[in-house]
């Protein structure tokens, strides 16, 4: 029997004891915003992972831009 709420003060040390007294509409907009997101992100990565595939100038770009950077680095004796 649990009295003036004193099963909160206990010193249990296993997570699952804890009593989470969430309304459902909290847990449930959590979860729907948490889902939301994943889908976005996934369609994201689909939409350039369509984009590199159908565009041939996007398949070199961290290539080039490397390699750039490493010329850039190189200065007056590396040429």
């Amino acid at each position: 029997m649990v009295i003036n709420g004193s099963h909160l003060n206990s010193s249990s040390t296993d997570p699952s004891d804890a009593v989470l007294n969430r309304p459902p509409w909290v847990t449930t907009t959590l979860g729907c915003f948490l889902i939301f997101t994943i889908v976005v992100d996934i369609l994201g990565n689909l939409l350039v992972i369509f984009s590199v595939y159908r565009n041939k100038k996007l398949r070199n770009a961290v290539y080039n831009r490397l390699d750039g950077a490493a010329l850039d680095k190189k200065g007056p004796e590396g040429t």
